[in-house]
């Protein structure tokens, strides 16, 4: 399929920004997605948020897909995931420990902590159970009764799943799938507002940018993971190299042993960084 035949759809990064910083359209999908929540009004929506840690810079970051809060004060992240990491606990905990971090100040009661919804809408089945809705809060192992309420919901759509009855997640599961929704209402007028962004050509040429600058971005960082991989490998090899030497002599010195690896070996690593780990050997 050529770039000027291809559908962006909804999981797609910018059609899904711009869809949910429609207020109406914001409210519908977590509506969907949270039926017993009622979600007043959707007072604000920021796209592509970084959260990082108010007390320690050097922490890793966060950038959240879409952050909203209600008029009430809740707080909901909706992230698209499109590949299966093999993460997904990992990376809620990590979310939703950013989310509490950045609420808090320091000082500030633990009460204070704002409700917060952590939902994920997977383009996978995560646990592979066939759900299409999976829900999770914290409970007594031995007494499912004893809940610790500590305001926080993480909850997980999979696309690919089924079970719900619910037409307004069944329509959102369609919205995901790129299929057609045919009842009249707000999920139908999404789906028109997506068709009308794939044909408008300077929509589809922002996309297609993105998408392009993406897959570069992935082909360095899959570069440098296998550049990184491949130094560990040689750092590993100097290190049983000099212990080799060694015990076959005792009285080899680092610089004997740098010029037989340069002469023997294809280490890409600089003779400084080679005297270093063999120095930290010794």
């Amino acid at each position: 399929m050529s770039y000027d035949d291809k559908f962006y759809g909804f999981t797609n990064d910018e059609i899904f920004g711009s869809i949910m910083q429609n207020k109406r359209f914001c409210k519908a999908i977590i509506q969907a997605v949270l039926p017993d929540v009622n979600v007043v009004s959707v007072e604000s929506i920021d796209t592509q948020k970084e959260l990082g840690t108010k007390s320690d810079k050097q922490s890793k970051s966060v950038r959240l897909d879409i952050a909203v809060k209600d008029q009430a004060g809740n707080l909901y992240d909706v992230e698209m995931q499109v590949n299966n990491n093999h993460d997904i606990g990992p990376r809620m905990r990590y979310y939703q420990s950013s989310m509490d971090r950045d609420t808090l100040d320091r000082g500030e009661p633990y009460t204070a902590l704002t409700r917060t919804y952590l939902i994920f809408l997977c383009a996978f089945d995560p646990f592979g159970r066939g759900k299409l809705r999976y829900s999770f809060h914290l409970y007594d192992d031995e007494d499912k009764s004893i809940q610790l309420k500590n305001n926080a919901e993480n909850i997980i759509i999979n696309s690919k799943g089924s079970g719900s009855s619910g037409a307004d997640l069944l329509n959102l599961q369609k919205l995901m799938n790129d299929d057609k929704i045919e009842t009249i209402g707000v999920f139908k007028e999404i789906q028109t507002q997506i068709q009308e962004y794939n044909d408008d050509p300077k929509r589809r040429n922002l996309m297609r940018t993105a998408e392009l600058r993406m897959k570069e971005e992935t082909a360095v960082a899959e570069k440098r993971g296998v550049e990184k991989g491949r130094e560990e490998e040689q750092r590993k090899a100097i290190k049983n190299t000099y212990k080799l030497f060694k015990s076959l002599s005792p009285n080899s010195t680092v610089d004997e042993v740098l010029q037989w690896i340069k002469a023997n070996t294809d280490v890409s690593l600089s003779d400084e960084e080679i005297k270093a780990i063999l120095s930290k050997s010794n």
